[in-house]
């Protein structure tokens, strides 16, 4: 077998798994239960088998309902771990390819002037350095923390404190450790937090909330950069208008109705996170 394709099913197979357990860890949250103990149906409480559990497999056998009481199971749990287990294989296509977007500024982790450097192998495949290996796996936690605030604010509009920060320490470690300027990653995470900060303060909490604050400082530690930061933060707000007008014309939301302006940034912050640095030079040369 191809090693491309070969690393693309492992991936693609524990982004699924990981997805099982990010459904664990939001619904638990949201209930207020901790994310220890069995899995268990959550209409009759009855503890699962392991072939229960099988993520998205499971749900297709058993056809979207509990194996014994029988009650409609939540589409929140088959898409999840789809959407983990694509942006696990995608994260590893883009950076195997050597498209990936962000650069760094070496420090043994690579001596390439993309983020990681990656080698060429037999059958036309790529073998990743052990610096591509890190940097696959940090993007995908990246990715990991950036999908389950998506769920939150889309389903409940929270951004649970201890997703954020557990995200933004994560992030400053891994862009530290793989070699970012500690100014520019430093710069950029007190420049996402100071401009919802900005809007906190103006609007008194009317526009935005101080979950969007620690959002703020989490997408700017993960890109590290003004550019990616400022990629990011456009993106969401024309994503947001893409999607608020025709609501509003509608008349489906009005002036006043709150929008999940986080589930738009995730989803900017992860296309920077992939293609940002392709973006930008597509941008400076329209410019020129």
């Amino acid at each position: 077998m191809d090693v491309t394709l070969f690393l693309a099913v492992i991936f693609f197979l524990l982004g699924l798994a990981l997805g099982s357990f990010f459904n664990v860890v939001i619904l638990r949250l949201v209930a207020e239960q901790s994310i220890s103990g069995r899995s268990h149906c959550p209409h009759c409480g009855t503890q699962l088998k392991w072939y229960d559990n099988i993520p998205l497999l499971s749900f297709i056998w058993l056809r979207g309902r509990c194996h014994y009481c029988h009650k409609h199971i939540s589409w929140q749990y088959p898409l999840v771990e789809l959407a983990a287990g694509l942006l696990w294989l995608v994260g590893y296509l883009v950076i195997a390819s050597g498209s990936e977007a962000i650069s760094y500024s070496s420090q043994g982790i690579a001596s390439s002037s993309t983020w990681l450097g990656l080698a060429m192998t037999w059958g036309g495949g790529l073998a990743m350095t052990p610096a591509g290996w890190l940097a696959v796996i940090t993007f995908g936690i990246f990715a990991s923390f950036l999908l389950i605030l998506f769920v939150f604010d889309l389903r409940w509009y929270i951004l649970p404190d201890v997703i954020t920060l557990s995200g933004l320490v994560a992030a400053l470690a891994l862009n530290f450790y793989l070699g970012k300027d500690w100014r520019w990653l430093v710069g950029a995470t007190i420049l996402g937090a100071a401009w919802f900060g900005f809007q906190y303060a103006v609007s008194r909490g009317k526009w935005v909330g101080s979950g969007d604050i620690r959002l703020g400082a989490l997408i700017g530690a993960m890109l590290a950069s003004w550019q990616g930061l400022v990629m990011a933060l456009f993106g969401a707000y024309l994503l947001g208008s893409v999607v608020a007008i025709p609501l509003l014309v509608l008349k489906k939301k009005g002036l006043k109705s709150e929008l999940p302006f986080g589930t738009f940034l995730t989803l900017t912050t992860l296309t920077a996170l992939l293609w940002g640095d392709q973006i930008w030079r597509w941008y400076i040369l329209l410019l020129w």
